[in-house]
């Protein structure tokens, strides 16, 4: 039950009185008109309200059965009130009207006249289905479920009952259909609340509540519940936009009436049977558009319409060229959502064109079937008692969607996180682009290459290295535009890198990236402890291989870790120091007779294998070669630093935490230095500069202009380079130019 604080129950005992349903005993009501029996006038126009959508296309029975749950639910509520004083029963009535004016199917109607039942009374699920039957009675119990959950907080709260819906979608649909169709009448009377409640409800639903019924192709649903948010949430900018809106269509609404008499002549002229109608923006959706492109409400061509609906697929491209030869269209304003459907089965065509006195008009053009499913989303599936592709692609293509959302959630350890995730991934368009064999690929905007290798699939994410975007190298973070073709290559040793979750956009990469990352650090860890572990041992002239298990536990037991694994993790990432832990891993005899401090034998030798464990800080950004020692940060693991690092002076304040450390790289490795550079201002100096690093082998991955003055720049390049041999070289060359007043490596302070 949503909302529930809106609502005040009482009993009047002069009037009313409470029912109770036992487990084995259903109250039946059992007038043939029901109207009568409903008795409040409230009651009876909700009820009125829901025939009246339901009477086109329920049968005789099916009519009966839903007069019969209407009785029931007013029985049931019959002690329960709202705050308008009005009967609690006309809240669920309103929830299945508004399912019934999207066609859905009688169980899911009587379901939403019931979905209160479970948990404001004493009816069972085992009492409707015997009453009813099983699939009214579990799409009652799911969604009374969906209200039952209790967190320790409201964010918590929302991120649980997010993943729960995904749940209860993946078992039936309809479960949080209904559920939306709920949260629109509570949209539709929200203003009951307090204003803090207003505020929440309104932004989780533009977050959550709005995007779903659009995935699921309830647009209707979405268009107004998102209206009631932005009302709830920002009233004064809403006003102001009606107010123009209204104002707008006083100035147009002869225009466009104009156009949509001459496009129908001009279908008939052309023998073709057409419905031309008109269509406004929403609210929201103009307010959206105004802030994702930074537009003023005057740059808005698109706030009416023009819907053309005709007989077939082949009727929609000869009336686009119909219309076309009426009315110019502007450029890269076309989209065919025909041949390319949306992520969630919406298919059209949409058209700008320029119309009289230079007025944009936005034509979309589609087929009844279509519009019908454009309106009425998965609801089609039960609505259409035929195998009707479109119908039942729209179902198919939800529960993909579904498939898809339940993977990632179970890859992800917090709710909270795959909620946070999700809501990006949520409110956006979509591009599309394509696979070098021609398969489309949905993304939503701003998403980049690499967002497209883990669409394709997790492993071809995780081991990507380069790509190709139409046939031209690209960069894995380069944004992907609709049209393109892509191509990656992957490499089985390759894995992803932290820096990877900056670039991608996605929910399902940037679940899949961390992770990888869990992974990879876990092994990293295990392998560094074992190798700090080691060289601990030796010190005493003991060995890793030459613990007994006895000592093992012994030392499990102190440390409070499962496993040696865990012992070996902690070690590597700073939380315990092996020349500590060394100590209690020796037996006992040697244990007693060791000496207090020691030197290890051996420097720590970096290899390049070490991975994410081994951090490289900004104070000094050692790279391959540089004079270098090690340092146990409890908070970052074994972190290098140069020797000239100025912050050593307080990190070995803490010797003990200290480690000797040398290079004995067996592979090359890219490090993040900085050059500053002095140089006079000419044109095409950087261009200059930029060449001279990548002809050495250095990789300039940002540049800043630090100051300036007359004629001469201060500059940074923050580069990537594998030691300090190259880095020397690229100096070198630098200082050559005569434009170069001065050239170094930055000295961090």
């Amino acid at each position: 039950m949503e909302c529930s604080s809106r609502r005040t129950r009482f009993t009047n005992d002069v009037k009313t009185h409470a029912l109770t349903f036992p487990q084995n005993q259903v109250h039946v009501v059992t007038e043939p008109d029901v109207t009568t029996t409903l008795g409040h006038t409230a009651v009876v126009s909700a009820y009125k309200t829901l025939t009246n959508f339901t009477n086109s296309y329920l049968t005789p029975k099916e009519q009966r059965i839903l007069a019969k749950a209407t009785r029931y639910g007013a029985q049931a509520h019959i002690s329960q009130f709202r705050k308008s004083g009005e009967p609690y029963i006309t809240h669920p009535i309103t929830v299945a009207a508004i399912l019934a004016e999207l066609n859905f199917d009688i169980n899911s109607l009587c379901a939403a006249i019931l979905h209160d039942t479970i948990e404001d009374t004493d009816i069972t699920e085992a009492n409707l289905a015997k009453e009813f039957n099983k699939t009214i009675a579990y799409l009652v119990q799911a969604v009374t479920k969906l209200d039952k959950l209790k967190f320790r907080n409201l964010q918590e709260a929302q991120a649980e009952s997010f993943v729960k819906m995904l749940f209860a979608m993946a078992e039936d649909v309809r479960v949080i259909i209904i559920k939306l169709a709920d949260r629109l009448h509570n949209m539709r009377t929200i203003s009951a609340m307090s204003e803090s409640s207003r505020k929440r409800i309104a932004r989780e639903t533009l977050d959550v509540f709005a995007p779903i019924a659009e995935r699921l192709g309830l647009k209707k649903i979405q268009n107004e519940m998102q209206d009631h948010a932005f009302i709830a949430l920002l009233p004064n900018v809403a006003e102001k936009i009606s107010n123009k809106v209204d104002e707008l269509s006083g100035h147009r609404k002869e225009t466009i009436l104009k156009i949509q008499n001459k496009i129908i002549k001009a279908l008939l002229h052309s023998d073709l049977s057409a419905e031309v109608d008109g269509r406004q923006k929403s609210l929201y959706s103009i307010y959206s558009k105004q802030k994702r492109k930074n537009l003023s409400f005057d740059q808005i061509h698109d706030i009416f319409g023009i819907r053309v609906i005709v007989k077939s697929v082949k009727d929609c491209y000869i009336a686009l060229g119909v219309i076309h030869g009426l009315y110019a269209p502007r450029e890269n304003s076309f989209k065919d959502y025909i041949a390319v459907p949306k992520t969630n089965g919406y298919q059209s065509i949409h058209t700008l064109v320029t119309g009289p006195f230079g007025l944009a008009i936005e034509i979309q053009i589609r087929t009844a079937t279509m519009d019908k499913v454009c309106e009425s989303g998965v609801a089609a599936h039960w609505l259409y008692k035929n195998d009707d592709f479109a119908t039942n692609s729209r179902l198919t293509i939800a529960r993909n969607w579904l498939g898809d959302l339940l993977k990632l959630q179970k890859e992800t350890g917090s709710s909270l996180e795959f909620y946070e995730n999700m809501k990006k991934d949520l409110i956006t368009d979509e591009i599309y682009v394509f696979t070098p064999k021609g398969k489309i690929i949905q993304l939503p905007l701003n998403a980049t290459v690499l967002d497209f290798a883990f669409a394709i699939h997790t492993n071809v994410g995780t081991h990507t290295v380069s790509a190709e975007i139409n046939n031209k190298t690209a960069s894995l973070k380069q944004k992907l535009k609709t049209g393109q073709t892509i191509r990656i290559t992957t490499d089985n040793n390759a894995s992803p890198r932290t820096e990877w979750l900056q670039i991608v956009t996605t929910s399902k990469a940037r679940i899949a990236i961390r992770h990888a990352l869990k992974h990879i650090k876990d092994e990293d860890a295990i392998v560094v402890g074992h190798k700090m572990l080691d060289r601990a041992l030796d010190t005493f002239g003991h060995s890793f291989d030459s613990i007994d298990k006895r000592t093992r536990k012994r030392a499990l037991k102190y440390y409070k870790k499962g496993s040696m694994d865990e012992l070996l993790k902690a070690f590597a990432l700073g939380e315990l120091l092996p020349s500590l832990a060394a100590k209690k891993l020796l037996p006992l005899l040697k244990q007693r007779n060791i000496r207090k401090s020691y030197s290890p034998k051996e420097a720590f030798l970096i290899t390049g294998k070490e991975g994410s464990i081994i951090n490289y800080p900004h104070c000094c950004e050692p790279i391959f070669d540089d004079e270098i020692v090690g340092y146990m940060s409890p908070a970052k693991g074994i972190v290098v630093h140069r020797k000239n690092c100025a912050n050593l002076d307080e990190l070995e304040k803490s010797p003990e935490r200290m480690i000797v450390m040398n290079w004995d790289m067996e592979n090359e490795v890219m490090f993040q230095t900085t050059l500053q550079m002095d140089v006079i201002n000419k044109q095409g100096v950087l261009a200059k500069l930029a060449t001279i690093v990548a002809e050495n082998h250095g990789n300039i991955e940002r540049f800043e202009q630090v100051d300036r003055d007359g004629n001469y720049s201060g500059l940074e390049f923050h580069l990537s380079i594998a030691n300090t041999d190259r880095l020397e070289d690229i100096l070198y060359k630098l200082r050559q130019l005569p434009e170069v007043l001065k050239a170094y490596r930055k000295e961090f302070k």
